[in-house]
């Protein structure tokens, strides 16, 4: 089975520290916990990042977009280009986020 390669944009590293910091706002321990379980989360695309579906995105992209929901509220958005999967955005589901994207 093959492995894949993450890289996480500077705008998704961004991204997860709003995350954080918003949940950082309720207790450390939460803000620690999401960010673990995002970190994992992205971490297991490296093995069948297929494996999630399509993200049908507001404006064109030249790549296939893919989501995968995190503690039901986050979106990881990412490509697999090649033998990479490239993270582009995390995104708070609750807020509005066409305009991110």
């Amino acid at each position: 089975m093959e492995n894949y390669d993450i890289i996480i944009t500077s705008k998704a590293q961004s991204d997860l520290s709003e995350c954080v910091s918003f949940a950082l706002n309720a207790s450390k321990e939460a803000a620690i916990k999401l960010a673990n379980n995002i970190y994992d989360s992205i971490e297991s695309l490296s093995v069948f990042p297929e494996r999630n579906p399509i993200f049908n995105m507001p404006k064109p992209f030249p790549f296939t977009i893919r989501k995968n929901i995190v503690d039901k509220r986050y979106i990881v958005l990412y490509a697999i280009e090649n033998n990479q999967v490239v993270v582009y955005r995390i995104i708070d589901s609750r807020r509005q986020f066409n305009y991110l994207v």
